[in-house]
Parts: structure tokens; C-alpha cells; sequence
């Protein structure tokens, strides 16, 4: 695709506008930040940090495939992004805004260096999920300190022994560590393949006609949005389960007093750390966030605005096309729902060229049909109503 382009072709009837494809595709990567997680609560999805990391990586290729300059415009969708979170979930953490500038930025440095869509996207599926990832490890050993790996080394010592495994060689710790990284690659690798191949994917679907959105998704339950998570959701219960099964384990893996002493330690490290946090990280955090929302939203109020108007017509069309994956299973039926999602986005784009084109051969008619008439042949017959009612008019 050229530079000088101003839009994207797929077969003969499908001609895309980029920077409403764009637009669109930023208002679904912000529904997928400030409401798609609550659909997929809602429904039952398993793996919910993994599955709306990825489809963030696919919306951000997808903005890079259809932008002329992909840097700029996955920049500028990364603050929008941010910024409609805000308005819509105010009560989300500082590090899940974290995790959005995150992958903003690294597909803005991805995209601008690496001319091909599918390394990019590759690259950006493994950074993505692997900051996900480390971004837990780091927290939860500055809340805990060695003190929990210690206690996953006893426990994995503990079932190797009952299992008849020798103890020794690489400590469990390690083992857990390789796993769990492990795992996060492997969806990392799917997810930048993913989004390497959508594009191609998004064309062909484009070319055939979507069945019109029903009125209400039945069976499908709305997207929830600016809704706090419930109580056993939440960051403090997640880290109090966490604190008591790590005092439990360093009980009972050395009986007698020193057990009972390095959990009241372990506890006081955690309340310490929690106390920074809330009394003076946490607020400054979020004064410099609102510093830095008053000074975008001056620049990109009406991006975040029409942002806004578009999701709830992006939430009905989410239902639908959940509903429409129903006779897909397992992680199939994400990647289903995702390219409906998408392509449904993108035919709202196509219906406004449409009606845009249409309404201008309608002015066209017109313009024709007053010159015939000029020439002695008969108007049509809304030009024939126009020229009576400015006749009745005068005469008034």
C-alpha cells in the first residue's frame, strides 16, 4: 500500500476509508479495554488476562495494517485508548493503564521499525504477554520477598518426595518459573500469529454481506461497563489468600517458634508495602494520570467522544457475533468471535460509504433534473415538490 492511498481495497465491491477503519478499530480496542472484560466474565471465558491482552495485540496489528503513518496512529489510539478507559471503568488500577501504555508503545516502536506486518505482530504477541506475566512476578515478590519462593521450593520438595522423585537437581521454584513462562510464550506465539494473519482474514470475510444485528442478543448477556469487580475479585483479597497460605507453609515447614517468626515478618513486609502503596505511590500515580488526561483530552476530546458514541452500537454487535460462535468450541470459538467482531466493526464503515456515495448520486439526480427542466423537458417529482413549496412560499 502506497503512502498517498486514502483507502484499502478488498475484491471489487469493498473499499475501506483508513482513517474510519481506524477510528473504529480504536473504539473496539477501548470496548475491549473498558467492557469486553466484563463480557467475558459474564460468559464464562477461561483465561480472561491472557484473552484481552491478545485481542489488544490483534486491534493494534489491524490499526497498523489499515494507517498510512502506523506509529502516529497507534500513538494516538494507545491515548484515546486510555483515556476512554478512564472515563469508562474510573476505578481500574494503575497497572492495568500500565499494561495499555505498554502495549501501545512497544507496537508503536514494533510497527515503525518493521515493515512487515506479521514480524511486528509476532514480536508485539510475546513482549505483550510476557509483560503480563513478569509484571505479576515482580509484585508479588516485592510484596513477599524471597520469603515465597522459599515456601514454593518447600512445597514442590514436599510432592516430589511423595511421589518418590528425588529432591535434588533444579529446585521447583525454577521448575514453576520455566512453566509458567512457558506457558505465557506459547500464547504469546498463537497470539502475534494471530494477528499477523487477521488482516488477510478480515478481507475475505468483508466480501461477503453480514445478516443484520438482531434488536436484542438473546442469551447474551450485556456488556457491563464501570462495574467493580466483586470483593473476592479483587487485588487486597487475592494478596490476603495468597499472605495466609504463605504464613500457613512457612508454619509448617519449620515447626517450633522460627516458623511462626518469619510469617509475622513475611505479614509486616506485606502491610509495609501495601502502606507505600496506598498512602504515597498510588496517589501520585494517580495525580500524574489526571495531569496527563486534562492535557490529552484538550487535544483529543472529540476522538474520545465519537470513541464513546460507538460503543454501544460495538457492545450490541459484540452479543451478536458471541452468539453467532456458539457452534465453535474451545479457542476456536474466541478466534470466531473475534474476526465477527472485527468484520462487523468494519461493515459499519463500508454501510457509512455506502449511504455517503448514495446521498451524493442523490444530489447528482437532482442537480440533472433541474437542468432538464430548465431545457423544457418534465422535472422529477421531488424537484416538482421542491419548486412548489418555494412557490407557496413567495406568495406568502
Amino acid at each position: 500500500m502506497s503512502g498517498g492511498e486514502e483507502s484499502v481495497t478488498f475484491g471489487p465491491p469493498i473499499r475501506l476509508d483508513r482513517a474510519r477503519a481506524v477510528e473504529r478499530l480504536t473504539a473496539l480496542w477501548a470496548l475491549n479495554e473498558a467492557g469486553l472484560g466484563g463480557l467475558i466474565h459474564a460468559l464464562r471465558v477461561p483465561f480472561t488476562g491472557i484473552v484481552v491482552g491478545s485481542t489488544a495485540v490483534v486491534l493494534i496489528a489491524l490499526i497498523a495494517f489499515f494507517a498510512e503513518r502506523r506509529s502516529r496512529a497507534i500513538l494516538k489510539a494507545t491515548v484515546v485508548v486510555l483515556l476512554v478507559k478512564a472515563a469508562a471503568s474510573p476505578h481500574t488500577p494503575l497497572p492495568a493503564y500500565a499494561s495499555v501504555a505498554f502495549q501501545g508503545l512497544a507496537g508503536a516502536a514494533l510497527f515503525g521499525l518493521l515493515p512487515s506486518i506479521r514480524a511486528g505482530a509476532l514480536v508485539l504477541g510475546l513482549l505483550a504477554l510476557w509483560q503480563g506475566a513478569v509484571q505479576k512476578l515482580v509484585v508479588m515478590t516485592i510484596l513477599y520477598g524471597r520469603s515465597l519462593w522459599e515456601s514454593v521450593d518447600a512445597v514442590g520438595r514436599w510432592l516430589l518426595e511423595k511421589l518418590g522423585a528425588e529432591a535434588g537437581g533444579a529446585s521447583p521454584t525454577g521448575w514453576f518459573l520455566f512453566f509458567y513462562l512457558g506457558y505465557y510464550t506459547v500464547a504469546g506465539l498463537i497470539t502475534g500469529g494471530l494477528a499477523g494473519s487477521i488482516p488477510a482474514r478480515i478481507a475475505r470475510a468483508l466480501e461477503h454481506p453480514l445478516p443484520e444485528l438482531p434488536e436484542e442478543a438473546e442469551g447474551v448477556p450485556p456488556v457491563p461497563v464501570g462495574v467493580r469487580k466483586r470483593w473476592w475479585r479483587r487485588t487486597p483479597f487475592k494478596a490476603g489468600v495468597v499472605l495466609a497460605a504463605l504464613l500457613a507453609v512457612l508454619v509448617w515447614s519449620q515447626p517450633g517458634g522460627e516458623g511462626w517468626v518469619r510469617g509475622l515478618r513475611v505479614f509486616a513486609r506485606a502491610g509495609a508495602v501495601l502502606a507505600v502503596w496506598m498512602v504515597a505511590v498510588r496517589p501520585l500515580g494517580l495525580a500524574l494520570f489526571r495531569r496527563f488526561r486534562r492535557r490529552e483530552e484538550s487535544v483529543y476530546g472529540r476522538d474520545v467522544a465519537r470513541a464513546i458514541e460507538q460503543l454501544p452500537g460495538l457492545r450490541r454487535a459484540a452479543g451478536a457475533a458471541w452468539r453467532r460462535s456458539r457452534s465453535v468450541r474451545g479457542i476456536r470459538r474466541w478466534n470466531y468471535f473475534l474476526v465477527e467482531l472485527i468484520v462487523r466493526a468494519l461493515s459499519g464503515v463500508c454501510t457509512e460509504e455506502r449511504e455517503a456515495k448514495a446521498g451524493d448520486r442523490g444530489q447528482e439526480e437532482e442537480v440533472r433534473g433541474q437542468r432538464t427542466g430548465d431545457r423544457g423537458h418534465p422535472p422529477s417529482p421531488r424537484l416538482r415538490r421542491t419548486r412548489e413549496t418555494g412557490d407557496s412560499e413567495q406568495k406568502q
